[in-house]
C-alpha cells in the first residue's frame, strides 16, 4: 500500500471564523475610517468566502490599502494574491516582495511563505538554507507551520541532514499545536516507524484527529486502515468506505483509488458491485494522475465494464500510464499494438515496450512475450 502523505504544503490564508454579519459590518465601519489591519481582515472574508461571496478583486482592493500602510497581514496576502492569481495576475517576482516586506515585520505567515518561495524557488532561485531560516524564524515565533516545515525540511534532507527523529520532534510540536497536516504526518511515522517506535495506539489517535480537522490525506488513512483492518482496528468496510468518501470529497486521490476498486468488485453484502460508479471513481483519481487509476481506468474501458467499450480510449489511458513508468499500463499497451486494438499494429515496438515492462517484473508482459516467443518457434 503506498504512502498517502502529500509532502507539498500549501501556505494559504488562515480563514477567519465566520463572524455574525453584524460583526463583520463592525469591523468594515472600523476598515473605512483606514484601520489597517481591519482592511486586511475584511479581505480575508472576501478571498475566503467566510459569510459570504468568493470576491478575489474586493479582497485584493483591501489588502493594497493594508498592505500600502505597512501593514504585515495585508502584505502577506498581497503576496498570496499574486502567487496564486487571485484578483490580480499571477506574478511570483510581485509576491515574493510582499512576503518579503510581511517577512521583515517578523510576521509568522508571511516568513512561512516567504521560506516557501525559497524552497520551491518560485520567484527566485531554491534556496534551502533560505528556506530553513524563515521556517524556523516562524517556529520560534510558536507558528504551527512553522514547526511543520522544519520538520519537513528534516525529514527530506532539504538543507539540512536528513533526520527522522528531529522531524518527529517538530511534526509533534505543530501536531499537539493543531495543525492538522502535522498530525497526519506524525500519525504516518508513528505507524512505520520513521524516527521513532511504532505505537499504533498513538498513530491511530493522530489520524482521529487530524480527520475530525477535515484533512482528506488522515481520512485517507483512516479508511485504508479499516479497510485491511490495520493499527488495531478490526476490518470494517463500511466505516473504510465512510473516510474514503470524506477524503475523496476533499480531492484526495488514493481515497478515490480504493472507492474504484471496491465498487468495481463489491465486498459482500457491505459494499454494493458498481462498475459504473467504480469507473467514476477512476476518473477522478485518473485526473490527479493517480498511476493505478489511469491503468484501472483504461482496463475498464478495453473490457467494457461500467462503460462502453473503447479500445481506443483504453489505448489513450495506458499511453498516459507508460509515460509515467507504470509497468502495468505498459503491458496493456504493449498487448493492444501487438494485436492492432485501437492502435496500430506495430510488432516491433510492442515488443520494445512489453520487454520493458517485463524487466520491471510485470509477470503478465513476460507470460506473453514467452508465449509469443513459444508459437514463433512452433512456426519454424
Amino acid at each position: 500500500m503506498k504512502h498517502y502523505i502529500c509532502i507539498l504544503v500549501l501556505f494559504c490564508l488562515q480563514i477567519p471564523r465566520i463572524y455574525a454579519q453584524t460583526e463583520f459590518d463592525s469591523l468594515l465601519n472600523v476598515a473605512n475610517k483606514g484601520d489597517a489591519e481591519a482592511q486586511a481582515l475584511v479581505g480575508e472574508f472576501y478571498e475566503t468566502g467566510a459569510g459570504r461571496k468568493i470576491d478575489y478583486g474586493e479582497a485584493v482592493k483591501w489588502y493594497e490599502k493594508a498592505a500600502k500602510a505597512g501593514n504585515a497581514r495585508g502584505q502577506n496576502n498581497m503576496g498570496y494574491a499574486y502567487e496564486n492569481g487571485h484578483g490580480v495576475e499571477r506574478n511570483n517576482a510581485e509576491a515574493i516582495k510582499w512576503y518579503r516586506k510581511s517577512a521583515a515585520q517578523g510576521f509568522a505567515r508571511g516568513e512561512c511563505n516567504l521560506g516557501n518561495m525559497h524552497e520551491k524557488g518560485n520567484g527566485t532561485f531554491v534556496n534551502y538554507a533560505e528556506a530553513m531560516k524563515w521556517y524556523k524564524s516562524a517556529a520560534d515565533k510558536k507558528y504551527d507551520y512553522g514547526y511543520l516545515n522544519v520538520g519537513r525540511m528534516y525529514e527530506n534532507g532539504y538543507g539540512v541532514p536528513k533526520n527522522d527523529t528531529t522531524a518527529v520532534v517538530w511534526y509533534r510540536k505543530a501536531a499537539e499545536a493543531g495543525n492538522a497536516i502535522a498530525q497526519s504526518m506524525l500519525a504516518w511515522m508513528l505507524e512505520k516507524g520513521k524516527g521513532t517506535s511504532v505505537n499504533d495506539t498513538e498513530a491511530l489517535l493522530w489520524y482521529r484527529r487530524a480527520a475530525h480537522n477535515d484533512n482528506a490525506t488522515a481520512q485517507a488513512n483512516l479508511g485504508r486502515l479499516y479497510y485491511f483492518g490495520l493499527c488495531g482496528l478490526a476490518q470494517n468496510y463500511k466505516e473504510a468506505e465512510y473516510w474514503l468518501q470524506k477524503a475523496s470529497r476533499g480531492g484526495n486521490a488514493a481515497a478515490q483509488y480504493i472507492l474504484g476498486q471496491m465498487h468495481e468488485s463489491g465486498i459482500g453484502d457491505e459494499i454494493h458491485k458498481d462498475p459504473a460508479e467504480a469507473v467514476e471513481y477512476y476518473k477522478m483519481a485518473a485526473a490527479q494522475k493517480h498511476k493505478s487509476a489511469i491503468y484501472r481506468l483504461g482496463k475498464m474501458y478495453e473490457t467494457g465494464n461500467g462503460i462502453e467499450k473503447d479500445a481506443k480510449e483504453a489505448v489513450f489511458w495506458y499511453q498516459l500510464g507508460a509515460e509515467n513508468g507504470d509497468m502495468n499500463a505498459m503491458t496493456a499497451l504493449g498487448i493492444l499494438m501487438h494485436k492492432g486494438e485501437g492502435i496500430a499494429k506495430d510488432t516491433e515496438k510492442s515488443t520494445k515496450i512489453l520487454l520493458q515492462a517485463a524487466g520491471m517484473g510485470n509477470k503478465e508482459a513476460q507470460a506473453y512475450l514467452a508465449a509469443q516467443t513459444k508459437e514463433t518457434d512452433n512456426k519454424k
